[in-house]
């Protein structure tokens, strides 16, 4: 579905559902901004050591600490902390933050002018925010296919937005 489908829910003004291209666009923006969050998150937070064995690991090399010491575990705890932090805690709190925020979108989405809402065009909480977030792997997991569904729902809809009742408008005024 496109930019252009009209729907006029709590208002007298037209919405219009973000289309697929928009938030694929705001969906990088993200990506950029995340992974600049990520990097000094794990820098602040003393999680390099964390990265430098998960290179070594994915290098097939021997992992060692910063002491030379073998490690011998499969999945080092450093690693695992690591990528708790960089891959699930900051992207969750990223998106479920900004996204039950007044501005109702992350930086990508703001730079889109795309916005989320409950069903009813209001904005939504910290917990359905979550659930939104967290139902993205589950539109992941089929190659990619509950996102591509947002190209073909009547309300322009992946899996993360049907699982938690949830629409993305497209708002041509500027977001404040």
């Amino acid at each position: 579905m496109s930019d252009n489908n009209q729907n006029h829910h709590n208002s007298g003004a037209p919405k219009y559902f973000a289309g697929l291209g928009r938030r694929i666009v705001a969906g990088i923006i993200d990506v950029v901004i995340l992974t600049i969050i990520a990097g000094f998150g794990a820098y602040y937070l003393g999680l390099t050591e964390g990265y430098r064995m998960l290179l070594m690991m994915l290098r097939h090399e021997e992992v060692r600490t910063m002491e030379g010491v073998l490690v011998t575990s499969p999945f080092p705890g450093q690693v695992a902390t690591f990528l708790l932090v960089t891959i699930v805690l900051i992207p969750w709190l990223y998106c479920a933050l900004l996204e039950s925020s007044k501005n109702q979108a992350t930086l990508g989405k703001m730079t889109c002018r795309a916005v989320v809402t409950d069903l009813h065009g209001n904005r939504i909480t910290f917990a359905r925010a979550s659930l939104r977030h967290f139902a993205k792997f589950v539109s992941g997991i089929l190659f990619l296919s509950g996102f591509i569904a947002i190209a073909y729902t009547k309300h322009s809809q992946g899996f993360h937005d049907i699982i938690a009742a949830c629409l993305v408008y497209y708002r041509p005024e500027k977001i404040e």
